[in-house]
């Protein structure tokens, strides 16, 4: 499946991998960063855009300058490969590729004196064709596809984009949906925003329509096994 190019999803990935539930401890020092993160794994699996991901949260009592320059130094010094930094809103992002892999530091101030954030590992050569876990209507064209387990539990969250309207959109997503088989649980428009869920056996189907000025934005979320 091809996604949408030249839409900056960062931002969207960013919120969704913080939102998601942390499961258990992680390594301290996990790729060359400081012993004194507070870490947690995010997930027992994740996939991104067909590319897997380990990845895990921190807390940090370090302002977050002094928490990058300790980072950037770390990376510097146990891989010559260079450290790109960038900064998008309130986020502040370093990259590294290291031989087959490449690694991402994602950090923001929680607090006064304080940081949070991400890293992730990703495997590019390890990538495979994404597929959403619902057909689509042809209307929407997906931007980013997350695939994720944790424990007995394997979900689906896709970010998609509609050219036409958010009462249009919700018509042809559930079209699609009950024509695989899916029946309606909540429909319900609020001013801009219309919140649609539907279920199909155990499997439960969960979606977000936002209006734009140029169309519909649509947060979906995909519950395909619950042991």
């Amino acid at each position: 499946m091809q996604l949408m190019q030249g839409f900056n999803a960062r931002g969207v990935l960013g919120a969704l991998l913080a939102a998601s539930f942390f499961t258990g401890s992680a390594q301290a020092g996990w790729q060359d960063t400081p012993d004194a993160l507070q870490m947690q794994a995010m997930g027992d699996e994740l996939r991104v855009n067909g590319v897997p991901m380990e990845v895990r949260g921190f807390t940090s009592n370090l302002p977050m300058e002094e928490l990058l320059k300790q980072v950037q130094t770390s990376w510097q010094m146990a891989n010559k490969n260079t450290v790109k930094r960038t900064s998008m809103t309130a986020w502040t992002v370093l990259n590294q590729t290291t031989g087959s892999e490449h690694r991402s530091f994602q950090v923001r101030e929680s607090a006064p004196g304080k940081s949070d954030g991400f890293l992730a590992l990703t495997s590019p050569q390890r990538a495979r064709d994404p597929k959403t876990a619902v057909t689509l209507p042809p209307d929407l064209t997906p931007v980013s596809i997350i695939d994720s387990r944790d424990q007995a539990r394997v979900s689906q969250q896709v970010i998609a984009v509609s050219p036409r309207s958010v009462d249009a959109t919700a018509n042809s997503l559930e079209a699609a949906l009950k024509a695989a088989g899916w029946q309606r649980h909540v429909r319900q428009k609020k001013d801009n925003t219309l919140l649609f869920s539907a279920n199909k056996g155990q499997l439960e189907f969960d979606a977000r329509l936002q209006a734009q000025s140029n169309g519909t934005l649509i947060m979906m979320n995909t519950i395909t096994q619950v042991k």
